[in-house]
Parts: C-alpha cells; structure tokens; sequence
C-alpha cells in the first residue's frame, strides 16, 4: 500500500469573498479577530495562481494583521494528479494592531487516492517579538471524504496528530514531526487546521504546516 504525507503551512489569509458551498475542492478558510474570510481554488477574485491545486493569496493585512506569502497546494486528486500532499505556509504574519489577535485558519481538499496506510506530520515556524504568542496544529483525515475548510472550524473525520507551542521571549521556534498508521482504502479528504493568539507587534514567519505521504 502506499504511504501518506499531507502538508500545510496555515498563517494565511484572503478577503472576504464568502462561505463557498459544499464542493470537493482545496478551500481555505480563516479568521482574525472577528473578520472571517474565505477562498476557493480558482476563484479568480482571491485566487492569484489560477492553476488547479494552487491558491495563492495576495499579500494584505486583515483586522491589523498583515499576511505575506501565502500559498496553500495540494496534488493526488483527480484534478491535479500526484503524491497525495495537502500543502499550506506562509513568509509572514505580522499583527500591527494595538493588541493582541486571535487566529484561527483551515485548509482542505477531498478526492486523494488511496489505498494509503501510513501518514507523516510536520510543522514550523519562528516567533518574533512574539513573547506569549500561542499556536495549536491539527491534522485531520476522513476515510470518508468529507469536505474541510467550508469553516474554519469545519474538519471532518479523525484527529491524527496535533501540537502546541507558547512563544517565549524576543525570539523563538518549533518545529514538529510526527507519523503513524492509517487506513484510507479509497478516495479520502486531508484538512489541516492552525488556532492561536499572535501578540501585539508580534511577528510568526516562515510557517509551515505539513501532513501527506512518503
């Protein structure tokens, strides 16, 4: 059987372009602060990259948090052939507001190939000026396809592996692997899900957020 790998790197963000109806499709979906917003592959209003499994946001800033560099891929569907990787980072979050904002932010897609009967984790990032910044990884599968990411609290299926790190002091990291067995005999969904607090003036760069096949 082959094996999974699925990757994210969720410090992203779009404009507000609505909740997209249920679709097996590589969907973001986010919020900072009370501003929610969303993207759909292909969406040429808050889709800079028009290929099929790419979504590349532009950069801008939301409730006083700007977002740079952010690109979410994802390949082993029927619409874009492959290893079966869902794949989401960004260069940068920096919150400019005067106080601290929360983040929360999930991506998805449906329609892997299996048979898959291992899965690898892994995620980065580095803390600036961040001092009590908080950030909690989630890694979903669903052996029954379910779409994710309609909202940001929408991950259908199992929980297969999460992690948690505080930033603490001026500068910091993490960094997290995992693995494990996992049964996915047919057509299955992958969403990765990234909640925190990002600090006044606090900067999170180079995030990744990785979950697929090896």
């Amino acid at each position: 059987m082959r094996r999974l790998r699925l990757m994210a790197g969720t410090a992203a963000a779009a404009l507000l372009i609505g909740v997209p109806q249920t679709q097996a499709t590589l969907l973001i979906a986010g919020q900072i602060g009370a501003t929610t917003f969303s993207c759909v592959d292909n969406n040429p209003a808050c889709d800079l990259n028009l290929t099929t499994g790419t979504l590349q946001l532009a950069n801008q800033t939301i409730n006083g948090v700007q977002i740079n560099g952010s690109i979410q891929t994802s390949t082993g569907t029927p619409a874009n052939p492959g290893m079966d990787i869902l794949n989401a980072s960004s260069l940068s979050l920096i919150n400019t507001a005067t106080s601290s904002r929360t983040i929360a932010v999930t991506v998805g897609d449906t329609d892997f190939a299996g048979p898959i009967d291992k899965f690898f984790t892994s995620g980065s990032g580095t803390w600036q000026t961040a001092n009590g910044s908080t950030i909690t990884l989630n890694w979903y599968n669903d052996p029954n396809n379910n779409q994710g990411a309609e909202t940001t609290t929408d991950t259908p299926g199992n929980l297969i592996d999460t992690f948690t790190d505080v930033a603490n002091g001026p500068a910091d990291s993490f960094a997290h692997n995992g693995s494990g067995p996992i049964s996915d005999l047919g057509p299955f969904s992958m969403t990765l899900q990234a909640t925190g607090t990002l600090a006044a003036g606090g900067q999170l760069e180079r995030f990744s957020h990785q979950f697929g096949n090896g």
